[in-house]
């Protein structure tokens, strides 16, 4: 009797039900904690990637202020209106400085052409203000 339950327990290969059991664990502990370290990566890239183009909307805002002396209605127009800066006759000593392209050049956009940050969603944009934030939660005050 005791022969016919150890024989249970035990595959033809001599591994037991709970060696099985225990690696097939050992392995999800394993999966478990590369997945949450791939996701907490990416976090910090979206993170520093919504800085480095928030930081570029600003700019791209204050340019587009310079330029044309007041502020966009919308952040679709800093995507779509081009930079005309030659016909203002900025003039260096020995050169004429000839600017060319948009203000924001590359940047996700949503099917309407908005700005999009890089959790997905539109950059929010008050044109009073001037303030560009992120709208996703957890962002909107950066």
């Amino acid at each position: 009797m005791k022969k016919a339950a150890e024989g249970a327990l035990r595959s033809e290969e001599g591994r037991s039900v709970i060696e099985a059991l225990l690696v097939a664990v050992l392995v999800a502990v394993f999966v478990l904690i590369a997945v949450d370290r791939y996701y907490s990566s990416i976090r910090a890239v979206r993170e520093t990637a919504l800085l480095v183009e928030m930081s570029n909307l600003r700019s791209a805002f204050s340019y587009y202020l310079m330029f044309n002396g007041k502020p966009p209605i919308s952040l679709k127009e800093l995507v779509d209106k081009g930079v005309d800066a030659s016909k203002r006759g900025i003039e260096g000593a020995d050169y004429r400085i000839v600017i060319s392209g948009k203000y924001v050049e590359t940047m996700t956009l949503d099917s309407e052409g908005f700005p999009m940050d890089p959790f997905g969603n539109r950059y929010s944009y008050d044109a009073s203000s001037g303030m560009i934030r992120s709208s996703t939660r957890g962002y909107e005050r950066w």
